[in-house]
């Protein structure tokens, strides 16, 4: 299920909150001011009152208090369940976390991920419970997400973390990005990272502009523009954005 347009306004969004509501599977009044996004326990996406717009850095309206000290930049999607969960010994209550929740979740991270060019690191897209680990930002023992009520086999916020971004970038996969038409010559240039390790390649927002993700050696991308020793390239998840020349190699 697709997020619609009308819920994505332009906005400069940096980050994507995973959280569950600790409700039932359906949004109560609660849920719609504390969230953006909600997805209810038969994978229907709800629109919570809040505009993604309003957690923009200096919009000058009331945010999405969805993630304590973390709200600015950050988009807050939710999963309606777990309502009298227990974390240990792990009890998932009446309202568990669906098959359903998970899969529309996924489709919706990558629909915001796609529209606000976020990169899908563990710093950018992630769990509340990731959110002190990862970002060093203090949080009142926030556990969502660290368990999957239907696959008791993925444990702690890691390893339900990864296994989100893993899906998020399967699903980006299939989005095609819209990209100006370009020269047959061009369209075949495919390049390796190459000469970064152990470090990354910074990805930026234009030649010697913002970084806003990085690249690991070997990473295949698309070749789509030229400015100078500037290469504007298409990554396997599908982001556009601006790295030097001299770290491509030919694939």
């Amino acid at each position: 299920m697709s997020v619609p347009s009308a819920w994505m306004p332009a906005a400069d969004m940096k980050r994507i909150h995973v959280h569950w509501t600790a409700g039932a599977h359906k949004a109560n009044a609660t849920d719609k001011k504390s969230y953006h996004i909600l997805v209810e326990g038969d994978g229907k996406l709800v629109r919570a009152n809040k505009s993604i717009k309003a957690n923009e850095k200096g919009s000058g309206m009331k945010p999405a208090y969805h993630t304590l000290h973390a709200n600015t930049g950050a988009i807050g999607i939710s999963m309606c369940c777990m309502a009298g969960a227990k974390e240990k010994p792990f009890n998932p209550g009446k309202w568990p976390m669906t098959q359903a929740h998970w899969d529309t979740m996924i489709e919706a991270v990558a629909d915001l991920a796609k529209r606000y060019d976020i990169p899908v690191t563990p710093q950018t897209i992630l769990t509340h419970a990731e959110v002190q680990p990862n970002l060093s930002i203090k949080q009142h023992n926030k556990w969502d997400v660290t368990r999957l009520a239907f696959d008791s086999s993925v444990k702690g916020y890691k390893q339900v973390g990864d296994k989100m971004r893993k899906q998020i970038v399967a699903a980006l996969d299939k989005i095609k990005p819209k990209v100006k038409k370009l020269p047959e010559a061009m369209k075949t240039k495919r390049f390796r990272v190459k000469g970064v390790a152990p470090s990354t390649l910074n990805f930026r927002d234009g030649p010697s502009g913002t970084k806003k993700g990085e690249l690991v050696e070997n990473t295949i991308v698309e070749r789509t523009s030229e400015l100078g020793d500037w290469w504007q390239v298409r990554t396997p998840g599908g982001y556009i954005g601006w790295v030097h020349s001299y770290y491509l190699a030919p694939a």
